[in-house]
């Protein structure tokens, strides 16, 4: 019987040093059904000459004449693609060699309730010989809207494994946000689809490394720190349905709203998102102690 292919989009600039580790954790996975579709920035450093060293035809290299926006060039690699299933891996990252596989044998014992599911990932530190720094391993799994949107567990783009139908139905990121992360899209697919995960970490995530992440966050200037207290008020209003299903649901956000207000130096919202975030952290703890259900 054939197996479904997995569309595995990859977005890039510059990261030709880097490049290689990427392209070899794919094709070497060992679920064989793949095409890796790779979107370049108009890179002009080695990666074209990174990407002619591969003979395989599961190698897929899209080289833009500008460097698109992070979202765009990601939501272009999917509409490339011709898999049942997409995923993604940034190109300083790499997956282990069972990562698909795995995946791909849970959400096919799945119902089409589950357009989508998640792994582990563990973050290593580049410049101090890639010892490791943490691992992302939430556990939520069936259907989970608010828990989901409480704070950043379903999260990690090289986590997920969607059905491209799903996928495409969510719209992908949401480029309307103030900030199209990993963490909304995984919020905004849980308001309506079930969600579940291997309990491995399947994934490694290098952090500090010569070259700035895609991701990278830690920069802490006025436009920045704007655009993070834009997100996160966004976000308190995109998913005010599911945080209202349940007491202390917030805290999350208006404590990472009262930090980014005191980095800004705006004393008036960091009184006002500190007092909201001190009385939505004693009504959650008073849920889960006294209210959340018990299994």
């Amino acid at each position: 019987m054939e197996k479904p292919l997995v569309s595995v989009i990859t977005v890039t600039r510059n990261r030709g040093k880097l490049l290689g580790r990427c392209i070899d954790s794919v094709l070497n996975q060992s679920y064989r059904s793949i095409e890796h579709i790779i979107v370049d920035g108009a890179s002009d450093d080695e990666t074209d000459d990174v990407i002619n060293g591969y003979d395989d035809i599961r190698l897929r290299f899209i080289k833009l004449d500008t460097n698109w926006p992070v979202v765009k060039s990601f939501h272009y690699g999917v509409s490339l693609s011709k898999g049942k299933y997409v995923t993604f891996l940034d190109s300083d990252d790499e997956y282990l060699p069972a990562k698909v596989e795995k995946q791909v044998a849970l959400i096919e014992s799945l119902s089409e309730e589950y357009g989508m599911v998640y792994c582990w990932m563990t973050y290593f530190n580049s410049a101090n010989n890639n010892s490791v720094i943490r691992i992302h391993d939430p556990k939520l799994r069936g259907f989970v809207p608010v828990e989901a949107a409480e704070k950043p567990s379903v999260s990690g783009t090289p986590t997920f494994l969607f059905r491209k139908t799903v996928f495409e139905e969510l719209g992908g990121w949401n480029v309307n946000s103030p900030l199209a992360t990993d963490w909304e899209l995984g919020a905004r697919y849980c308001q309506k689809w079930k969600v579940d995960y291997v309990p491995e970490s399947l994934v490694n995530v290098y952090v500090n490394h010569i070259y700035e992440r895609t991701s990278t966050h830690m920069r802490y200037d006025k436009q920045w720190l704007g655009r993070r207290i834009a997100g996160h008020e966004y976000y308190l209003n995109e998913f005010k349905d599911a945080f209202d299903q349940r007491m202390g649901s917030r805290w999350y956000n208006y404590k990472s709203l009262a930090f980014f207000c005191m980095k800004k130096h705006d004393i008036i919202k960091t009184l006002k998102y500190s007092s909201l975030f001190v009385t939505n952290l004693i009504e959650h703890k008073i849920y889960e102690r006294f209210i959340k259900p018990r299994k």
